[in-house]
């Protein structure tokens, strides 16, 4: 029984006989103080490669989608107006034969959701000062989803009345309103009018979005309140606004919104949200190369730092490695030696920069600690995006590029000599 056991760990050790070796080097490189700390800047460059290149991604897909979620939340995917309202930046003036051009987009397209809407500018007027912005009118019926999701409060918004309105909280802290107070505005319903048509509102929501171009420039009622203004009918309205659910599909539906015949006869204009808002979509998709760049030289870096800390470990070890070929020893089991300690550096590095991100990671989308400046990037803090594919999809491309460059890397092992190695 002995016996069997003993050949059973001599065959053991044979079989392991590079690992074996990398454990005595592993205690020496300890005792060693340049390759103490080579490996531990290899480690530490590891560790930070992956770490930022984690973070670089996780955040830079954040900004994106939430930035994203919230224009599509706030704007319609395709707008269709007059060709004056979109002069005017507004949707103010009614679509001519408003019934027929509704009735023929809604019949062809069953399945999208459809909102009316009238835009006019006004004036507020609380505690001596005045504001300018735009009255955004909905329809009966409005759906306040998405708008519920920036109200603040507890009670969400359902539907307006003639007498209600709904502002911004930093049009709020300016005209220093409060829900349940009353407000005045002025339209102006002709250029010749000398006297503006003065109406009051009570407020019964506060909205914050962080979007500066929604929060500063509108307040929400009913389109009804414009329609008794501006003595138009109830079937008047100046805009028709459309989402959808695939935003892929948002090119495609506008073209065929474009060819329908009531389009055509009616001078309207067609207007998708990327168009509208092209600054801030070209804005996010320079993250993609952004990202990209960071990444790759976050690798690049820390590979490198590994390639030089086990070049080091090698020309320390020439005559180590000297000896062992003229023993015998293949270029196999020498490079072995050395895969050895480089999987052990980039696996110290590697291990801790998935956990502290992953902490980092949930954290930060629990309690928002790192913040944002909403006029810059539309949102209050930094979002981190936790999609275990790509976590797993980063670590893997780094541990192949690691694997491969090892790979190249050792061959220089091949290059030494018995006779030169011995006599270094």
């Amino acid at each position: 029984m002995s016996i069997n056991k003993s050949v059973f760990l001599s065959k053991i050790f044979i079989l392991n006989l590079p690992f074996f070796i990398y454990r005595k080097l592993r205690s020496n490189n300890d005792k060693s103080n340049i390759s103490s700390r080579i490996i531990k800047i290899a480690v530490v460059s590891v560790f930070l490669g992956v770490f930022v290149s984690l973070c670089a991604i996780s955040i830079g897909k954040g900004l994106q989608s939430a930035i994203k979620e919230k224009l599509y939340s706030l704007s319609p995917d395709i707008t269709i107006s007059t060709y004056e309202n979109n002069s005017r930046g507004i949707a103010s003036e009614k679509i001519n034969n408003f019934q027929i051009v509704d009735s023929e987009i809604k019949t062809a397209f069953p399945d999208l959701k459809f909102e009316n809407i009238i835009e006019k500018p006004t004036l507020i007027s609380m505690n001596n000062s005045f504001e300018t912005v735009i009255f955004r009118g909905v329809n009966d019926g409005y759906s306040f989803d998405n708008l519920n999701k920036f109200i603040l409060g507890s009670k969400t918004l359902n539907n307006l009345t003639n007498k209600e309105i709904v502002i911004s909280k930093s049009l709020s802290d300016k005209l220093e309103i409060a829900v349940g107070q009353n407000l005045t505005l002025y339209f102006q319903t002709d250029n010749n009018q000398r006297i503006p048509n003065i109406r009051s509102f009570t407020v019964t929501h506060i909205f914050k979005t962080d979007f500066p171009d929604f929060d500063n420039n509108y307040v929400i009622g009913s389109s009804q309140t414009l329609q008794n203004i501006f003595n138009w009918n109830n079937y008047e309205y100046a805009t028709i606004e459309i989402s959808i659910d695939e935003k892929s599909k948002i090119s495609l539906i506008e073209e065929s919104i474009s060819s329908l015949k009531s389009f055509e006869k009616n001078n309207l204009s067609i207007k998708s949200i990327k168009y509208k808002y092209e600054n801030i979509f070209n804005w996010i998709s320079i993250f993609d190369f952004n990202i990209i760049l960071i990444t790759s030289l976050m690798i690049l870096v820390a590979i490198i730092s590994v390639i030089i800390s086990l070049f080091i470990l090698i020309f320390e070890r020439i005559k180590m490695i000297g000896i062992m070929t003229s023993m015998g020893s293949s270029n196999k089991l020498l490079s072995k030696i050395f895969i050895y300690q480089g999987i052990e550096i980039i696996l110290k590095g590697m291990i801790p920069a998935n956990v502290l991100f992953l902490s980092l990671s949930i954290i930060q989308n629990s309690y928002g600690l790192i913040k944002l400046n909403p006029s810059d990037y539309y949102i209050e803090s930094i979002p981190f995006i936790l999609e275990p594919m790509f976590i797993i999809l980063l670590n893997l491309i780094f541990a192949i590029i690691s694997f491969i460059v090892l790979s190249i890397t050792f061959v220089s092992i091949t290059k030494f000599t018995p006779k030169l190695n011995i006599n270094s």
